[in-house]
């Protein structure tokens, strides 16, 4: 149906669409807002609290697709609407309808605010079929004052002047030659097609051509504005000339050809200037290396299996995501020490209070939807243990603290989760406690049947250690586990 037109920028108007689609539905006209809101309105902050005005407030408001759904999250609809040089996020649980660039919708939804990201959180929407896509607005032109362009589709060229990434993305800022301003060119992980997006190729100074939409969202910064260009598809990003990643790979690949033949010329006069006694021993070493490395990852990848085959046994009507999520965290509970064992000169003994470390931020980051919400609290003493102790004593800690972000934060903005490690002569001491709800009244950890329960347990009686359950102030729980240091 083409209600609407988009031709050389400029759109016919939306009232006789307006006025056709409520005239159209009864049901639409005696439920949703009569009055069309302007994606200024929707911004609009005139008390200066940083949120807009109607925050929470039921709008309509309409425009062209520049991007299709379906695309910028893996899950939800999550999609940007434009006019000629304003636009406004839309976002919505379920996607009812598919919506290409150049689709003209009306939107009914309440407003709402996303670390920064002003966007109509959508109930319903129609979708009137046009496929006129918007015209990108050219990146030099709106580069000085982004806010003025929210939403509305851009393209342009720039040099490389930095690239990193964040919890939830990648980015590279880049730098028009003809301006002194910068805008960041990001991708989010929800991204379907994420992967795609390769950005290790690039080098700071490169020079690419992209095409993006001009949005506000910056959750790293809570409070200010961060102005980005969210790429649509892979194609959205260009190379101009050859990147400086594939000049160094070509320049390091001829060395690196260069060194080994150097090496192997000295290689060969050294075999043949070594004694034999010398050459056995180096050989002895290196099959020994390699037969303790085998046998670590066989022992480990026997642990995994039968975590999972117990995990699959005990449970019944538990959601898939879940069992996934607690599997993952066991497996990289395993993984990482292997990890930590590839990276340290010792084969036999780890430190115990760097790998429990990075195994609970790695939990930590699992639980995407908590990462704001809990923070981490470390006391650790540097202490080394042999790497056996280290597998149960990671599982252990890996099923207090999923527990914990399962249960204690469900309901909490301020969660926090703390971590001490301790020596205490021949001892450790390793205490996690969270200040959640507490633990459930007649609380026994010895006698409970479920899986979590019975691991706690199993790998507590593994590194023969003590364990003692309080609740420190009548909240949250706390668990004390005492056992002696093997090095």
């Amino acid at each position: 149906m083409h209600y609407l037109n988009y031709q050389g920028g400029k759109l016919f108007p939306l009232t006789i669409l307006i006025l056709l689609s409520l005239l159209s539905s009864t049901v639409f006209a005696q439920t949703k807002t009569d009055s069309i809101s302007t994606y200024s309105q929707i911004r609009a902050d005139n008390n200066g609290d940083g949120q807009p005005d109607l925050l929470g407030k039921k709008v309509i408001t309409t425009g062209i697709a520049n991007s299709p759904s379906g695309v910028f999250h893996e899950q939800y609809l999550q999609m940007f609407i434009q006019d000629d040089s304003s636009g406004i996020s839309i976002f919505s649980n379920n996607i009812d309808e598919p919506i290409a660039p150049g689709d003209s919708l009306m939107v009914w939804g309440a407003v709402d605010s996303y670390n920064g990201l002003i966007e109509v959180e959508a109930d319903s929407y129609r979708v009137y079929q046009n496929r006129s896509v918007p015209r990108p607005l050219n990146l030099i032109d709106l580069i000085a004052n982004p806010a003025d362009y929210l939403g509305v589709l851009t393209k342009g060229e720039g040099l490389i002047t930095d690239k990193g990434s964040t919890y939830n993305g990648k980015y590279v800022i880049i730098s028009p030659e003809e301006s002194p301003h910068s805008i960041m060119v990001y991708v989010s992980n929800f991204h379907v097609r994420f992967s795609e997006f390769n950005f290790d190729v690039l080098s700071v100074g490169d020079k690419i051509a992209v095409q993006g939409i001009i949005t506000e969202y910056n959750p790293e910064f809570p409070g200010q504005k961060n102005y980005k260009l969210f790429l649509r598809t892979p194609d959205d990003l260009n190379y101009i000339g050859l990147p400086s990643y594939y000049i160094s790979l070509i320049i390091w690949s001829v060395l690196g050809l260069a060194v080994i033949l150097l090496g192997i010329y000295l290689f060969m006069r050294y075999r043949v200037e070594t004694k034999t006694k010398d050459i056995q021993l180096s050989l002895d070493q290196k099959e020994v290396l390699l037969k303790e490395i085998h046998h670590r990852v066989k022992n480990s990848l026997s642990i995994v299996s039968g975590l999972l085959q117990m995990q699959s046994i005990s449970t019944e009507n538990e959601e898939a995501n879940r069992i996934l999520q607690t599997s993952q965290t066991r497996i990289q509970s395993i993984a990482l020490i292997h990890d930590k064992l590839y990276k340290t000169d010792s084969l036999s003994d780890i430190k115990l209070d760097v790998y429990l470390k990075d195994l609970i931020e790695s939990v930590h980051n699992t639980f995407t939807e908590l990462n704001n919400r809990v923070s981490l609290q470390f006391e650790m003493d540097s202490i080394e243990i042999d790497s056996k102790s280290v597998i149960y004593c990671g599982l252990l800690v890996n099923e207090l603290v999923v527990n914990s972000f399962k249960h204690a934060f469900k309901h909490r903005n301020d969660g926090e989760l703390a971590v001490k490690l301790k020596k205490d002569g021949k001892n450790i001491i390793l205490t996690v406690s969270d200040n959640g709800p507490g633990l459930p009244e007649k609380f026994n950890p010895e006698n409970q049947d479920g899986l979590g329960s019975m691991l706690i347990n199993t790998f507590a009686a593994h590194l023969e250690a003590e364990m003692t359950v309080s609740e420190p102030q009548g909240r949250g729980a706390s668990f004390t586990f005492t056992f002696p240091h093997k090095s």
